[in-house]
């Protein structure tokens, strides 16, 4: 195995159950009454994200759009 094998996001040659495992994931947000939902982000944007990232703000990318969109939520007068 050579390091281009190992670099992050590229597929494990060897994964036979990778489909699954997205399948069921996707199978359980359903269930739950989520979704999916891909987002387009500009450069400054991601940079915004990656900048709360790193302040700690969220351990992921996921965690900081969930966080603000909770403590977004909350401000709205009810």
């Amino acid at each position: 195995m050579t390091d281009q094998d190992t670099t992050a996001g590229k597929k494990d040659p060897y994964d036979r159950t990778s489909s699954k495992r997205a399948a069921s994931h996707l199978e359980r947000l359903a269930g739950a009454g989520g979704k999916r939902l891909p987002i387009d982000l500009g450069a400054e944007h991601l940079a915004k994200l990656e900048d709360l990232k790193t302040a700690g703000y969220g351990a992921t990318a996921a965690n900081v759009i969930r966080k603000a969109i909770e403590e977004a939520h909350a401000r709205i007068p009810k």
